[in-house]
């Protein structure tokens, strides 16, 4: 009786079923720099390596089926300040519009949260959750 091998179509398999102890190799080729994976392979002796600029999976088909997912993050962090000249603007200028706002209508601020001077977002962090602008000193 064949176990099945469960996944989405990010990842690559010779087949859909395999046999108990039978050895299977899976493919994940959608490797994306500045990109952080968590991968998920629900078998017990997964090896895992980077060739060719994919990751491979090798393990041996356990008594059940066998479900594979990932997650991932990019980890590209944007930096307004890198390129002022994009756009034309230049996010440490004034801008012509900021008179024309109507204020917002925010809660005081709580301990450590700050409103950024670029797109008004509220943060607590380092940096912009919304545009990656860094937290102005203090």
């Amino acid at each position: 009786m064949g176990y099945k091998l469960i996944h989405n179509d990010h990842f690559v398999s010779e087949k859909t079923e395999y046999e108990p102890g039978e050895h299977v190799k899976v493919l994940f080729p959608w490797i994306a720099t500045d990109t952080s994976y968590n991968f998920f392979i629900d078998a017990d002796d997964v090896k895992q390596s980077y060739i060719n600029d994919r990751m491979e999976f090798h393990f041996t088909m356990p008594c059940h089926d066998v479900k594979i997912d990932y997650t991932s993050r990019n980890t590209m962090m944007y930096d307004p300040t890198a390129h002022p000249d994009l756009f034309g603007t230049d996010p440490h200028a004034e801008n012509e519009h900021d008179g024309d706002r109507e204020p917002a209508d925010k809660a005081p601020l709580s301990e450590g949260e700050w409103d950024c001077k670029l797109c008004g977002n509220r943060n607590k962090g380092k940096f912009c959750s919304e545009c990656g602008s860094p937290r102005p000193p203090e």
